[in-house]
């Protein structure tokens, strides 16, 4: 007898692509089988009759900012649980002066899963305007390893801002310090990478296979593409290297003309990530919440399986959880989501008011984590 059944959903294979009617049962925290929908019928506890819907691993978005009572970018984490992510990492809000704050006031109590990666600069992202230190003076590594020991398992990884603006006349050199922390501290480097100080060549080189880049397909500065509308051969080259490469939709972090050209080149991102605050989470059409961003790169011709994958198990495996979550399969946890592939018009934006009409988007239905729902779309009145 399994304590949840989830009936007539379609699971789909990510090698094969293909898409099958099951019936997913479940005990405890995790998927305890995984069966035809011919079977007959099961004993359940309760039963989620799944309508034909799609049954997705939970959502990972790998860069939001949480940090709701320290910082103007910061939004309540649960809010993310109607866009059907069960897991979320905040990008870097918080640096080591506040990361407690940040732990206690918006990580510990939540529904939902949060991982971090820690600010370079000691006050991370305070808001909109204000710019984080990152003189050579200010920083400490000590300090910040300190924090991995209060906190283990929740720290990912160190989050750096290259922007012009923000750096100033210290151009790469915050890059080249992330990096050295994180090489002395076992942790990937994240590098947010509108309007920087180089080219994206120069910047990826700096980085290690492994390290991430991140607003792929931003236009704002110096961007993926060189003069002539092409990706800049450093970056295909980082790729090769094992570079990864981030969305980070956000509200002025995407351009069609750019990933339209990266996208013939074949350079998609390896995390979809909505770069969700209080500004733009089910609020701004530019962005609105990751399953509009994973529609978006529907749109543009990244594969369905990809697009999951982007979603699920590469940040799963980036977390160093790819054994728990990630994967609709037997023992796995039962983070998952409901979601239908809706069809009819929609338009999708970028931060240089360009739009794209499409035909399809993904739009969640139910949200469960360790096989309980936690938020359901609420169902229109009739009559």
């Amino acid at each position: 007898m399994f304590e949840v059944l989830i009936d007539q959903v379609k699971v789909l294979d990510m090698h094969s692509g293909e898409e099958s009617l099951k019936k997913v049962g479940i005990k405890g925290n995790r998927i305890a089988a995984i069966l035809p929908y011919s079977t007959a019928p099961v004993i359940a506890r309760k039963v989620i009759d799944g309508k034909g819907a799609y049954l997705f691993p939970g959502f990972i978005d790998f860069h939001t900012h949480l940090f709701q009572h320290g910082s103007g970018f910061g939004m309540d984490g649960d809010q993310l649980l109607a866009a059907g992510i069960t897991t979320a990492v905040d990008m870097g809000t918080a640096g080591y002066a506040n990361y407690p704050a940040f732990h206690q006031c918006d990580v510990q109590g939540k529904k939902i899963r949060i991982r971090s990666f820690l600010n370079l600069s000691p006050i991370g992202q305070p808001g909109k305007g204000i710019s984080e230190p990152m003189d050579r003076a200010v920083l400490n590594l000590e300090k910040m390893e300190e924090l991995l020991d209060q906190y283990p398992g929740e720290i990912a990884g160190i989050k750096i801002r290259t922007s012009a603006n923000i750096v100033g006349t210290l151009g790469l050199e915050p890059l080249r310090t992330a990096v050295e922390y994180g090489e002395m501290l076992g942790l990937p480097v994240c590098v947010h990478t509108t309007n920087p100080p180089a080219s994206a060549s120069a910047v990826s080189e700096i980085l290690r296979p492994g390290d991430i880049y991140c607003h792929l397909y931003h236009a704002v500065g110096r961007t993926i593409l060189d003069t002539n509308g092409h990706v800049e051969k450093g970056v295909l080259q980082a790729r090769e290297r094992g570079i990864l490469f981030d969305l980070g939709n956000g509200k002025m972090n995407f351009n069609f003309v750019v990933a339209e050209a990266a996208m013939r080149e074949g350079l998609y991102p390896d995390f979809i990530s909505s770069d969700s605050t209080p500004a733009t989470f089910h609020k701004s059409e530019l962005m609105w919440d990751l399953p509009r961003c994973m529609s978006k790169l529907l749109y543009l011709g990244m594969p369905l399986t990809e697009v999951l994958r982007s979603v699920t198990e590469t940040p799963a495996k980036m977390l160093g959880l790819a054994h728990r979550i990630g994967k609709v399969a037997e023992g796995y946890e039962a983070d998952l989501i409901l979601c239908r592939m809706k069809k009819g018009e929609i338009i999708f934006g970028d931060s240089r008011g360009e739009t794209r009409k499409g035909s399809q988007w993904l739009e969640p239905e139910k949200t469960l984590i360790a096989g309980r729902v936690v938020w359901e779309k609420e169902t229109e009145a009739v009559g």
